[in-house]
């Protein structure tokens, strides 16, 4: 990959990695406050959920096939790498990126690990009245769907917090380190401050493709529709 030129607008993110990260937060923080409230529980919390399995789908398959700082692989560096961008964090002497820094790659494998056992789980599981039941309850024995249940609701605590943890980095990078991380996740483009590697965008089209097939996949599982 080539560099830029200082002072330009970069683009960094394909549009398919930004529809799905504000739907698949959008998605999150509901059923974080749905699960716990109980707000539009019985008629959205599973709807949201399945939804949340379709947009893992179609990220995994987006990691295996889409633009280059979208793709799995890139997310996971050595440790030592994502300890010492910290320690820049904290001194406010952060490079720019052209996609996730080493410690926000190991975020977001972290967030996507477990909201897909939330999501997982949930299929399997009924909640203590059984007024919701996920798609495949009673596929396990009581005593399993009873200590799942508990795990789902442990999780939705991890959860809690690793949501709120993201948020306060996103201040820190703010006024610590100057970075804005919420704008070009919008726009797409960033401005080139020092000389940052280009990223390679996919087609478009490609998204469409396999967001299409992973509907079409979860669709048929979860008997969204029939042929």
């Amino acid at each position: 990959m080539s560099t830029e030129e200082t002072g330009s607008r970069v683009r960094i993110w394909d549009i398919w990695i930004r529809i799905f990260h504000w739907t698949f937060a959008i998605s999150v923080v509901f059923l974080l406050v749905s699960g716990k409230t109980g707000f539009q529980f019985y008629d959205w919390h599973r709807r949201i959920g399945e939804l949340v399995l379709l947009l893992l789908l179609f990220r995994i398959l987006w990691g295996l096939f889409g633009s280059s700082n979208a793709r799995l692989v890139t997310l996971v560096t050595h440790p030592k790498k994502a300890l010492s961008h910290l320690l820049l964090l904290t001194k406010g002497r952060l490079p720019q990126e052209s996609g996730h820094n080493p410690a926000g790659g190991w975020a977001v494998l972290l967030m996507l690990s477990l909201v897909g056992f939330q999501a997982v789980s949930g299929l399997l599981i009924a909640d203590e009245d059984e007024l919701v039941e996920g798609a495949f309850y009673g596929v396990l024995n009581t005593s399993q769907s009873e200590q799942l249940l508990e795990l789902h609701y442990l999780n939705a605590k991890f959860l809690i917090t690793i949501v709120i943890v993201h948020v306060l980095m996103i201040f820190l990078y703010l006024f610590r380190a100057g970075q804005n991380l919420i704008l070009p996740m919008i726009t797409g483009k960033m401005v080139n401050r020092g000389k940052i590697m280009s990223v390679k965008i996919t087609a478009p089209w490609l998204g469409l493709v396999l967001f299409v097939a992973s509907f079409i996949t979860i669709g048929l599982s979860l008997g969204w529709i029939s042929f």
